[in-house]
């Protein structure tokens, strides 16, 4: 699990700083091309063309990139905390059985888990792959047959966006292991397959 907590640190902090997406367009004047990572995306949202006074819904605008913020960026960094705290207390207290640790440990899982449920990097990069993967084919209907042969769109997914793909399957790895290992080795902690069994036991 330690190995993988620090893999998935390291992917995400490289996945977040690389190019995710990338939007280019060529025309008779020149060529303009986008790039953005886990960052500038977010931050597109509040950018001076988004905020100008012609924009009707800016109490919402703000509202979206809150939310962008808190479970793309928020959220999976206090879920790799709370992985790294629960790892901690496991392993300095594995020869420890008192009930007030099992509780403390019990609080962590639970937490971590309701966290994670809410990180939403997966629901980020499918949205980007569909955006991208039809990014093209909008412009060029915007554009109209018209002025569809003056415009070349180009579009892409940038190393980033691998990168969160390869934290995505590792933080649930890792999510999978501590919540196995702690049902082994304390089974008083909560578990998919426990919940009803530990409601009846309190009853």
């Amino acid at each position: 699990p330690a190995l993988l907590l620090v893999t998935s640190l390291a992917l995400y902090i490289f996945g977040a700083v690389n190019e995710i997406v990338y939007f280019e367009s060529t025309d008779t004047v020149g060529t303009c091309k986008r790039s953005y990572n886990l960052v500038t995306l977010g931050n597109a949202l509040i950018n001076e063309v988004s905020m100008t006074t012609d924009n009707a819904a800016v109490g919402q605008t703000w509202i979206l990139y809150l939310s962008y913020v808190v479970l793309n960026l928020a959220f999976p960094i206090l879920v790799l905390v709370l992985q790294f705290v629960f790892l901690v207390g496991w392993f300095f207290g594995r020869h420890h059985r008192s009930l007030e640790r099992k509780e403390k440990m019990k609080s962590v899982l639970e937490w971590m888990c309701a966290v994670w449920c809410f990180a939403c990097i997966e629901v980020l990069l499918i949205g980007i792959f569909a955006v991208e993967y039809k990014f093209p084919n909008l412009i060029m209907k915007i554009a109209g047959d018209s002025n569809a042969g003056f415009l070349d769109i180009d579009s892409g997914l940038g190393s980033g966006f691998y990168i969160l793909i390869a934290y995505a399957v590792t933080t649930g790895f890792l999510q999978l292991s501590l919540r196995i290992r702690s049902i082994e080795k304390d089974p008083q902690l909560p578990s998919p397959q426990m919940g009803s069994e530990m409601a009846n036991e309190r009853e």
